[in-house]
């Protein structure tokens, strides 16, 4: 920490010495013709610094915190769930849906929509989309279990078709507006050119397409033949900057223009600058750690529950989030509305209890490993540590493991994000059947985990469906297969004369209403 402070205060001090001598901005700046409706200038490149990139930019079969940065901008959704109006359903690539009856949705398409390679949006792409996620690729679990209830969907038209369910779903059409899965691809483009190299320069109908992919760099055009506003940025790109201070420094010093993870100790720096600025919010993801129940120490449940009861959560929240992280109260989302169960209860912090959980199980003090990669997530690495020796304390046998690539072995992090707003995009459809939890970690998943996440989608009675929610959050604080951290609260630096507004789900949106330059 005290070198990368030291690293901050040299950068601030030669953007000053810098500043003095001129105020041209890191990319150039130019009225452009039909952004004027906008009420915003243009950009010739805006250049980001994140983390890291997705491995693929195929979207169904990513769907990361990394790999929504992007793919927002270059796919879209038969429908928009609206995070500026509280993820209210609103026409994106289909202008109208009718409810035919409690099995079958009729959807009409709107017209004149392109693909990047110039390919109009019919309804055989939309077809071939939802049939693709039967193909078990690698990577398409998530977007395939969300929309396991979906049976068949036919064309009636080239601009109609219709969706027919295997169960009464009263969440079909916030499914089919996810931004973790729901996408619609190319059907002609896809098979021509095959799924190795689809992923790696796609086709959408975003307002952006993808000019060049690499481990080190993402660079979109905007796409003149959009059906959309004409957004003010001619390109994007995403560069990576692993380290926090890098990222920051590159920010200070006119490199980039935005970037993403600013941890709230570094707020203060970057505002120091007057031409930088953070924006912050909790979003609608919680840091989670995932137990492998399936053999060693933490096949027994009495160590699970031991590690758990002696995590002090406020303790991390208060250190590292400066009290703006939030802890659960089990695992759910705010954004439910009506289905949030406000009066559940934040995760226990006991560590006397914990100890007698230990003394009673068969734990030997064989090594647990607490998995992770490392910067990954915010304050990811600080609180791994931290937690390592809150397990310490208890009579736990445990260390920090980084990889780059996280085994789940034993202990690992991970982040949950809302895939819609509903119960059931949430715990069960994260954790319950067909997810990786099933099939890697929580192999004994209990059966009455498994017969509450169908029936929670697949019934329409709202306090029936409340009790099975909060029968699912109860099971799982028991056997704890896992368990909740806290909501992070993320920050983004950003320079002044850009208007943007990031997104809970951590989409960034740069479309024309909402990304602006100012000056």
């Amino acid at each position: 920490m005290k070198k990368t402070a030291i690293l901050l205060i040299v950068s601030m001090l030669l953007v000053i010495v810098l500043s003095a001598c001129s105020n041209t901005p890191s990319t150039n700046e130019a009225s452009g013709s039909g952004s004027e409706a906008t009420g915003s200038k243009e950009l010739d490149v805006l250049k980001i610094g994140v983390t890291e990139l997705p491995q693929l930019l195929d979207p169904q079969r990513t769907s990361g915190n990394t790999s929504i940065r992007i793919l927002y901008d270059i796919f879209e959704t038969i429908l928009l769930s609206d995070p500026k109006d509280k993820w209210s359903l609103k026409p994106m690539l289909a202008t109208e849906w009718k409810r035919v009856d409690d099995y079958t949705l009729d959807v009409t398409l709107r017209k004149g929509v392109k693909f990047h390679n110039g390919d109009e949006l019919k309804s055989k792409d939309v077809v071939f989309s939802f049939n693709r996620l039967h193909q078990n690729l690698p990577g398409m679990a998530d977007a395939t279990n969300m929309l396991s209830v979906v049976k068949e969907v036919q064309v009636i038209d080239d601009y109609k078709f219709r969706i027919i369910t295997n169960v009464v779903d009263p969440l079909l059409e916030q499914r089919i507006a996810s931004s973790w899965g729901s996408w619609i691809v190319p059907a002609d483009y896809l098979t021509k050119v095959g799924d190795e190299a689809f992923a790696a320069k796609p086709v959408g109908t975003g307002p952006y397409k993808v000019v060049s992919y690499s481990p080190e760099k993402v660079v979109l055009e905007r796409f003149d033949d959009y059906w959309g506003a004409k957004p003010a940025a001619k390109r994007i790109e995403y560069i990576v900057y692993n380290e926090t201070s890098t990222r920051i420094t590159a920010l200070i010093t006119g490199e980039v223009d935005l970037i993403t993870q600013v941890p709230l100790d570094q707020v203060s720096v970057i505002e120091s600058n007057n031409n930088l600025s953070v924006k912050g919010l909790n979003i609608s993801n919680m840091h989670v750690l995932t137990f492998n129940t399936t053999s060693g120490p933490l096949a027994d449940k009495k160590v699970r529950q031991a590690l758990n009861l002696s995590i002090d959560r406020q303790m991390l929240v208060d250190k590292l989030w400066q009290g703006k992280a939030v802890i659960p109260k089990g695992h759910q989302y705010s954004e439910f509305g009506d289905y949030y169960l406000s009066d559940y209860p934040t995760p226990e912090y006991n560590v006397e209890k914990a100890k007698k959980l230990l003394a009673e199980s068969s734990y030997k003090g064989e090594l647990i490993e607490y998995e992770l990669k490392s910067n990954y997530y915010t304050f990811g690495n600080e609180a791994a540590e931290a937690i390592v020796d809150m397990w310490k304390k208890i009579g736990i046998n445990a260390k920090v493991k980084f990889s780059d690539k996280v085994e789940r072995k034993s202990v690992a992090n991970w982040s949950n994000t809302m895939r819609f707003p509903d119960p059931s995009g949430g715990l069960s459809l994260l954790w319950g059947p067909g997810t990786d939890a099933e099939k890697i970690y929580w192999k004994d998943m209990t059966p009455d985990f498994l017969k509450n996440a169908k029936e929670l989608a697949s019934i329409l009675d709202p306090a029936k469906r409340k009790e099975l929610a909060k029968k699912q959050m109860q099971i799982f604080d028991d056997e704890v297969p896992g368990t909740v951290i806290y909501y992070p609260y993320e920050g983004w630096g950003i320079r002044k004369g850009l208007e943007w507004t990031p997104y809970s789900s951590q989409a960034m949106d740069f479309r024309a209403e909402n990304f602006k330059v100012l000056n």
